[in-house]
């Protein structure tokens, strides 16, 4: 298990992440972007405005007529968590969940450690607004479930309603649905939830980012039941001119909003609550007697049948009340493995994964190709020593039922000598894609493969892209990926394994693009070249490009963008000497979403020339003082006429990228913004490509 962990580990961190936004550390701020959401349908839909005043006027009338609202009826809402993961800590564990349920729990209770530090002020209006949440133990079809389902998709990382769409919904009257992700659409939100009534069909529910369910779950359920921000329906906390608006909440005093904890803060002429679960200060503590009242009344009103979802008829339905007998669940079986493809003799790590079940009695894998050929271990390894594409069968049983979950050509294994020998070039003509035809031993493979996405849907729905094989070409068929809105999506693309005979002399690798942007002053999108010698596992940068040296046309749709035949250039770099290393070379192209469109590649082409590497040896780079941290100076000796220098983390990440012709360049503002740790410079033109490691300290 160690063992595994610390290999995942290593994986996560060499794969490129991308998080929508700097997450805060726990004492930080979080983003809702509920209003926005809602201010959108507000446009497309201005009833949604008027059915959402219908619902404060009956909440109003409601709580005139039970003024007190402080019964002893504890309202019970069933919840659903919905976990879309790439197998990633984003697929959180059913502790983590369990325990953000216990932490809402004890926020709407007013059962948190610290309510002892509630502003004394604010003490005696501060509720337990007697509502709880507990994880629903029967699915909308009345089967045993412990209140989670997991869905592996890309779909995580663009955290929206398409992904809501991926991951499915249960019942909205009788479920709280939550779904997390690794990252949200929308930049710089942790998460969002629709007011009772106003969300689309599916859609009604909270999403939120993984790594937030302890922090703004009780925030989000606030807005689920009907509660704006202190200062109002906005997205907008500190602005003087949200004085003017309030919650509407009688005894929320007046605020214009804070996104940090000054306790005696006066904007809007009394003191505020900031320590309200709903404004956006790290020191929150408290609802008031009014935003107790407020939900209570919600959750009496029968818009989007908030009222059914407490009932005693549905605690019944979703074992949620307090009668419900324990049972044991059939497990739902997964799991993961630590590559999906190696050379020949190379180990594999799997990992159990089944969940809805506390226990497992009997476990047996099946490893096809593998040694051992089986095991009855949770995370056991396995030798692959020959070439083939192979089946892996996980059966699980525990003491309600017993499962089997069969992955099909779930691993490829290759032999290092059995590729395309130099000179080669791939026109991507194979009619099996991304398979070869008639070639077993090699092919491509494409993460997130999703060649049968709706074209008929309009360019501005976010969607889980992929590379595909396109009938446009330079030559034939290309190979093609259309970027929508999804931002700052990777997607990989691994080219089929090359044989290099003499690793000793750089690779030059050429090849075909077509690439369209949106409008002429629109972001665009990144095309990485990454290598291994490892038939696809150990990636490493090795060039990049971007801007005018892909684009050739401007066209607003990507489903409506085809080159024509003057729209194609050619592009080339070389991959070092250094770099090669052995008999194999897999290239593998990463397109990374900037907003722009759609990239069309053909006729990459693999050379080598002795010639390139007497270039190679006749330039010298020198940056300093190494290690820097505000001034950073690089000489590049050998090269001549215009040259591209390049900067990059450890990530893989570019940082930076300019042509020069001056061989001795500053490059200290490059990395005015980054922390403290190691870069690469790369230095390229058509027939040399340098690179040396760079520290920043302080």
């Amino acid at each position: 298990m160690k063992r595994f962990a610390i290999i995942l580990l290593i994986g996560i961190i060499f794969s490129l992440p991308f998080c929508a936004f700097a997450q805060e550390q726990e004492e930080g701020w979080f983003r809702c972007g509920t209003d926005s959401v809602y201010d959108e349908l507000v446009k497309r839909n201005p009833q949604v405005a008027l059915d959402r005043a219908k619902l404060n006027d009956f909440v109003r009338e409601y709580i005139r007529q039970h003024p007190k609202s402080n019964d002893d009826e504890v309202y019970v809402i069933p919840v659903v968590f919905h976990v879309l993961h790439e197998y990633g800590a984003e697929n959180i564990s059913y502790a983590a969940i369990q325990a953000a349920i216990e932490q809402m729990n004890k926020d709407y209770r007013k059962m948190r450690s610290d309510t002892a530090s509630i502003k004394a002020e604010f003490k005696p209006i501060a509720a337990d607004t007697k509502i709880e949440f507990r994880l629903a133990r029967k699915d909308p079809d009345g089967n045993c479930t412990m209140g989670v389902t997991r869905v592996y998709s890309s779909a995580t990382n663009h955290g929206d309603e398409s992904a809501k769409a991926v991951a499915g919904s249960w019942d909205n009257s009788k479920y709280l649905n939550i779904w997390t992700v690794k990252s949200m659409s929308e930049s710089g939100v942790a998460g969002y939830s629709y007011y009772p009534g106003t969300a689309p069909e599916g859609g009604d529910g909270i999403i939120l980012l993984y790594d937030y369910i302890s922090r703004a779950l009780t925030h989000e359920a606030g807005h689920y039941l009907n509660l704006p921000h202190p200062w109002g329906s906005t997205n907008e906390p500190g602005q003087a001119d949200n004085c003017d608006i309030d919650d509407g909440i009688e005894d929320t005093p007046n605020t214009i909003g804070h996104t940090s904890c000054v306790l005696n803060d006066v904007t809007c002429g009394s003191l505020d609550n900031v320590q309200n679960f709903m404004d956006y200060s790290y020191c929150y503590r408290m609802f008031t007697n009014g935003q107790a009242a407020v939900m209570r009344a919600t959750l009496n009103s029968s818009e989007a049948n908030r009222n059914n979802l407490c009932s005693a008829s549905n605690r019944i339905a979703t074992g949620t009340d307090d009668d419900y007998i324990d049972e044991e669940c059939a497990p739902i079986v997964d799991f993961v493995q630590s590559k999906n493809m190696v050379c020949a003799g190379a180990t594999v790590y799997y990992n159990d994964l089944t969940y809805n079940t506390t226990s497992v009695d009997y476990r047996l894998w099946n490893f096809e190709g593998g040694e051992p050929a089986t095991s009855g271990e949770e995370n056991p390894s396995v030798v692959y020593n020959e070439g083939g594409r192979y089946s892996t069968e996980l059966y699980v049983e525990n003491s309600t039922d017993g499962v089997l979950l069969s992955k099909d050509g779930n691993l490829m294994v290759y032999d290092k000598l059995n590729g395309y020998e130099l000179p080669y070039t791939e026109q991507f003509e194979t009619s099996a894609f991304p398979l070869i035809s008639g070639n077993s031993a090699n092919d491509f493979y494409v993460e997130n493969y999703n060649p049968d996405i709706n074209d008929n849907e309009g360019w501005w729905v976010p969607k889980n892209e992929s590379w595909t094989q396109a009938n446009a070409g330079y030559t034939g068929k290309s190979v093609r990926i259309r970027n929508s809105r999804v931002a700052n999506k990777k997607n990989k693309l691994y080219m089929p394994n090359i044989v290099i005979e003499n690793d000793s002399i750089p690779l030059e690798v050429s090849f075909k693009v077509a690439a369209a942007g949106k409008s002429s002053d629109s972001y665009t999108d990144i095309l990485y070249f990454y290598y291994s010698t490892m038939c696809g596992d150990s990636l490493r940068v090795v060039h990049s490009f971007s801007g005018s040296r892909m684009i050739t046309s401007y066209v607003n749709s990507p489903m409506r963008y085809v080159p024509a035949q003057d729209e194609w250039t050619q592009q080339s770099f070389v991959v070092p000497a250094s770099c090669l290393k052995g008999n194999n070379f897999r290239l593998v192209i990463m397109s990374e979403n900037r907003y722009g469109n759609t990239i069309y590649i053909d006729d990459v082409t693999y050379s080598q020339n002795a010639s390139t590497n007497i270039a190679t040896e006749n330039v010298n780079m020198s940056a300093y003082p190494n290690p820097f941290y505000d001034n950073l100076m690089l000489d590049v000796d050998g090269m001549e006429g215009e040259f591209t220098v390049e900067a990059y983390d450890m990530m893989g990440r570019m940082l930076f990228s300019e042509s020069f012709s001056d061989q001795h360049i500053e490059l200290g503002n490059a990395f005015a913004n980054e922390v403290n740790g190691v870069y690469f410079l790369k230095v390229y033109d058509g027939s040399v490509c340098k690179t040396m490691k760079i520290v920043k300290e302080r």
